[in-house]
């Protein structure tokens, strides 16, 4: 462990020594930084102190800042260290009007009381209705797609999941996983991977997703499949404010919420507590056809009602520090647990060649799942006075419990109603692990003039992993004996590290935008099958042969054209914006744990599962070329991508070899030769009735190819696809908004078949009330289409899946909003205990 972190701690203790000795004067400038000014912020027309306005001093000609801070709880302030120059004073504060003071220091004035500084309250400012701009529910730019979550009322009172489900060019299946463009994202939550589940993110606390479908050489180079990354809300206005949300539905569903905000000088705390219950009952079948030199030997059917209740519990705490205008340090600690449990009925009938009824059976499983995560974090942020400067670092340990007892009841008769030998079969599992993530981030961007900047950094994670499953079978004779199932008994742990270090380069040439990146990643990861004594590991680099499948590049190439504001028969009128852009990367997907260790980790009475050792990582070359289009009220994206994919790690599945009927199948991972993706995605965005209706459609349309081979069959595969999201919503009269979102995915090529197409359609209405309450009533999935299955076919047989992940049901929620949007209770506070105290202000740069 040490010998792979010893060298990323010189990297990371090199630039917190540098940057700790700091420099004379502000930015690092070189002319004696000597000067003084002070003086005393106070109301035009009362006199009275203004306190906590904030002071900023800008260069005399550009919008630099060169020092600032807020003023003393008397109005005083006064910034020191201040090289010889011209500069200009701005006074800001909520509710009242900027000013502007031009300062000069010079040798002969080196130090200068300004006075008292009066700021005029801003009266449009204090009305009761506030205007202020509306966020549009999607953003488009030219490296990511920025879904805001306030937005879209039909997620109010849901998950994570049901915001992804409206995001566009992201398609959500049966179990709950994600898919952008045909593969599986990366999920990051403020910019950091995490090991939550959307499932476990309730969406009242989400502010925006944000979609990077190729990520440059900053982000990790596991992140082939793109990046969602979840930003969190979040409240810096000053005083308190808070939220509390209550909701039910049907069938069966709760939900409760409360958050708090609390801001005053240089602290900032929030608080949240989220509850969520759910309750689906759903149907789905399976449909085997088993075939022997493409002649059918007979079939297997099986229709199933899977009852689910899920309970969920998330909290945080954060404190902010601000240790001076441009330093800040914060604290949070995450806590979530939550319980689910499934009881599945399955009825099950085998036939023979003529569709005669040879055997059926009834099967019962029953789950109880519970796990709990604990996330700590505490991140420090530098800016310096050079625009765009700044330093970051953050350290995050997780850890996360889980456990798990199901209990497996089968009863098998013949045609003719008789119990089959040896009567019930019943099945234990219970199941143990946990989880402990290390991970260490640091961050540094250095603009070097206003068009080139460098930046860099380093992260090291470590996690370490353990997990317990022990099988039971219960003796017929004798219901209180079990006997362990050694074949699926295992007791594994997993150790991965990864370090990485990156770098890119931006700047400008003839008018055209470009970023150079690299990215070195040093990996290393062994399983241990400790009940059995096996184990697997690998590393890279593990010599100079593969040294340079260590690197990752990046490329992008930028330009805009237009966005200007004219006058055109003396009106204003803003030109189109068009960007285009090309962009290049290399990624990798290593072998996870699963599918590398060969031992048996799922099995019923027609599969299994097992691990394969000699997977190798798969490589990813992804070309995008988009262009973007934006007006006031219109907004058109389009990505043309390729993706090339080398030793694709694929599912594959062939029957058992000592099964002579072959209706058992082994499913495993093996590494195909090639897959090839192209698509083309568009989104476009408009308003309509003078912004009253908003539309945004997204269209995804791709070709897939999968050539792989293994036991001497040859798999090839390849096919058209496409998906598409629509949402409209428009705003009613009395402060009404009802919005509709729909969705269709057409099959979609895998290895050994095609999924089932999939539809839906959600309905939403959403109800103002005096500015801070608010009612939401939403229907999922109207019509009650929303399916996911399966299409699967190959020599010996073929299978049609299909099953539900949640039934139609409504939802209604009422969310009441409250506070002070300043500072005036706390300064009361501090008014009524007499604090008066002069002096300037602790101005720490």
């Amino acid at each position: 462990m040490n010998k792979n972190i010893l060298p990323f701690l010189i990297l990371i203790l090199f630039p917190l020594i540098h940057f700790a000795q700091g420099r004379p004067g502000i930015g690092g400038q070189r002319t004696p930084a000597i000067g003084k000014i002070y003086g005393k912020i106070v109301e035009s027309g009362k006199k009275s102190p203004v306190e906590f306005c904030t002071i900023t001093l800008l260069g005399a000609q550009k919008d630099t800042v060169l020092s600032g801070g807020l003023t003393r709880s008397n109005g005083d302030f006064m910034l020191d260290k201040l090289p010889l120059g011209r500069y200009r004073l701005r006074i800001q504060f909520i509710g009242y009007k900027t000013l502007y003071k031009p300062v000069m220091v010079t040798p002969n004035l080196l130090e200068q009381d300004l006075g008292n500084l009066a700021i005029e309250p801003d009266t449009r400012a204090l009305k009761e209705v506030t205007i202020e701009a509306e966020k549009s529910s999607v953003v488009m730019t030219i490296d990511r797609r920025i879904y805001n979550v306030e937005k879209d009322i039909s997620s109010r009172g849901g998950t994570g999941l049901d915001v992804m489900r409206n995001v566009p060019g992201i398609t959500v299946d049966a179990d709950g996983n994600v898919n952008m463009r045909n593969s599986s994202p990366t999920i990051f939550v403020d910019g950091r991977p995490t090991l939550l589940t959307l499932e476990q993110i309730p969406a009242d606390q989400i502010d925006r997703v944000e979609v990077i479908t190729n990520p440059s050489a900053k982000f990790d180079a596991s992140t082939s499949g793109g990046i969602i990354n979840v930003v969190l809300k979040k409240n810096n206005k000053p005083g308190y404010n808070g939220m509390v949300t209550v909701g039910a539905g049907f069938p069966s569903r709760q939900n409760a919420m409360v958050n708090l905000n609390i801001k005053e000088g240089r602290f900032n705390v929030g608080m949240m507590y989220n509850i969520n219950r759910s309750v689906n009952v759903a149907k789905g079948y399976t449909n085997r056809t088993s075939l022997r030199n493409k002649i059918e030997t007979g079939s297997f059917k099986q229709s199933n009602e899977n009852d689910a209740t899920s309970m969920m519990h998330n909290g945080r705490l954060a404190i902010d520090y601000n240790i001076s205008n441009r330093a800040a340090i914060t604290a949070s600690q995450a806590m979530m647990f939550g319980s689910y449990e499934i009881i599945d009925k399955q009825h099950f009938d085998a036939l023979d060649s003529l569709k005669e009824l040879v055997s059926y059976g009834d099967r019962t499983n029953s789950q109880n799942n519970a796990w709990s995560n604990y996330t700590s974090q505490v991140q420090f942020r530098k800016t310096f006075p050079r625009i765009g400067r700044e330093l970051t670092s953050d350290f995050t340990y997780s850890r996360s419990q889980r456990n798990n007892l199901s209990n497996f009841s089968t009863l098998n008769y013949d045609k003719n109603n008789l119990l089959l030998p040896p009567g019930e079969e019943y099945q234990k599992n219970n199941g143990t692990g946990n989880s402990n993530n290390y991970t260490f981030q640091l961050d540094y961007v250095n603009p070097i003039t206003d068009s080139a900047k460098w930046e860099f950094g380093v992260r090291s994670n470590i996690r370490i992993d353990r997990s317990k499953l022990e099988v039971f079978y219960r003796d017929p004779l004798n219901n209180a004996n079990f006997t362990s199932d050694t074949a699926l008994t295992n007791d594994y742990s997993i150790t991965d590290y990864v370090n990485a270090a990156y770098a890119t380069y931006s700047s400008m040439l003839w008018g055209i935008g470009y970023q150079m990146g690299l990215r070195f990643e040093q990996i290393r990861f062994k399983g241990e099958l400790l009940n059995k004594n096996q184990s697997f590991e690998y590393y890279y680099p593990d010599s100079l042969g593969n040294l340079y499948q260590s690197f990752f590049p990046s490329l992008f190439l930028n330009k805009k054209i237009g966005g200007q504001t004219i006058q055109e028969d003396g009106k204003n009128r803003t030109k189109a914006l068009h960007e285009f852009q090309l962009n290049f990367t290399r990624k990798i997907n290593r072998p996870g744990f699963m599918q590398a260790m060969p031992f048996i980790m799922f099995a019923d009475k027609l599969n299994y599962r097992i691990g394969n050792p000699n997977l190798a990582p798969e490589f990813i070359n992804t070309v995008e070329f988009n262009y973007n289009t934006i007006l006031p009220a219109f907004n058109f994206f389009t990505s043309v991508y390729m993706k090339a994919t080398e030793n694709p790690i694929t599912n594959f599945a062939f029957p058992l070899a000592s099964d002579t009927n072959g209706n058992v199948l082994v499913n495993t991972f093996i590494n195909g030769k090639t897959q090839y993706n192209y698509g083309m995605e568009n989104n476009v965005r408009f308003s309509l009735f003078q912004r009253k209706m908003d539309v945004s459609i997204n269209g995804n349309f791709f070709y897939t190819i999968i050539n792989a081979s293994s036991n001497n069959t040859t798999i090839q595969n390849q096919g058209f696809s496409w998906n598409t999201k629509a949402m409209a919503s428009y705003k009613l009269p009395k402060n009404f908004t009802v919005q509709l979102n729909g969705n269709y995915e057409a099959p979609r090529i895998i290895p050994q078949g095609t999924t089932l197409d999939q539809y839906s359609i959600d309905f939403s209405l959403n109800k103002e009330i005096m500015k801070f309450i608010t009612i939401n009533l939403m229907v999922n999935d109207v019509f009650n289409t929303r399916r996911f299955g399966t299409s699967f076919e190959s020599d010996f047989l073929i299978q049609d899946i299909s099953r539900r992940r949640e039934i139609r049901f409504v939802r209604l929620s009422v969310s009441m909003r409250f506070g002070e949007m300043d500072v005036s209770l706390f300064k009361r506070k501090r008014s009524n205990r007499g604090d008066n105290q002069g002096g300037g202000m602790d101005m720490e740069y």
